[in-house]
């Protein structure tokens, strides 16, 4: 990032502002100037070099910045710009709309899909539901991207009966929602959620491309349509960094 500074204001040593808060808006120039793009900030050493002060004072405007969202850390790996054109995401429309909409390439990866199955104990327990006890499910895991770079792993349960001749071809790409409706005729209306703040199991950091035990959000929802169908049970597991993710109900 050194190399492609924009006019970059001087530091001022004494004075009302604390240096810090000098380096942490000049920062927060550079990232907002990029548009959104997602990049890796030099090291605290680079920038205190380029700054021409401690590595405290880098170490207090990236916290900073870190805390207002701006940017983003991973251990052992540095500080991330936060993508800003992410910040709308919601959770609960469909992730494929959602993300186009806001100018970057979503992705979708079937890692795993069983025909029957049923709704694991730890669905019944988080949505405090039995989950049509009996029932049949289609069970899909994917992995989801934002512009290549993975950012969830998402567990769904679809009650069999109400998706008759579904393959696995039909969830490899595009939208699920989208499928349901020109496929089933299934209008996804209503959406509930449970938020969980967790660590990633070895399995997740794996899809996610974290280490294992880096924090991440786990929510756990049931969409119903405009009469209280339910039509997809579903985990997804969101990792820390790179996107913001709104917390809303919101009618689908």
């Amino acid at each position: 990032m050194t190399e492609t500074w924009l006019k970059k204001k001087p530091i001022r040593k004494s004075g009302a502002v604390p240096m810090y808060v000098q380096v942490a808006e000049i920062l927060d120039g550079e990232v907002k100037a990029r548009n959104g793009a997602h990049f890796a900030l030099p090291s605290e050493g680079e920038l205190s070099r380029e700054f021409g002060v401690s590595r405290v004072t880098i170490r207090q405007a990236l916290k900073q910045l870190e805390a207002r969202g701006v940017i983003y850390s991973e251990h052992g790996r540095g500080y991330f710009s936060t993508a800003s054109r992410m910040k709308g995401v919601s959770g609960f429309h469909s992730f494929t709309t959602e993300v186009r909409k806001l100018g970057a390439e979503p992705g979708s990866t079937v890692v795993a899909y069983e025909e029957r199955r049923q709704l694991s104990p730890a669905f019944r327990k988080h949505l405090q539901s039995e989950g049509e006890s009996g029932t049949d499910f289609i069970f899909l895991r994917r992995v989801r991207s934002i512009d290549g770079d993975p950012v969830a792993l998402e567990d769904a349960y679809l009650p069999t009966a109400l998706y008759p001749s579904a393959t696995r071809d039909m969830f490899e790409s595009g939208s699920l929602y989208a499928e349901m409706t020109a496929t089933w005729g299934i209008v996804p209306t209503w959406t509930d959620a449970l938020f969980e703040p967790t660590a990633a199991t070895a399995e997740e950091a794996g899809y996610l491309k974290i280490e294992p035990g880096a924090p991440v959000l786990s929510v756990w929802r049931v969409t119903v349509t405009d009469t209280d169908q339910a039509v997809e049970y579903v985990k997804s597991v969101y990792k820390g960094g790179g996107f913001m993710l709104n917390v809303n109900r919101y009618r689908l």
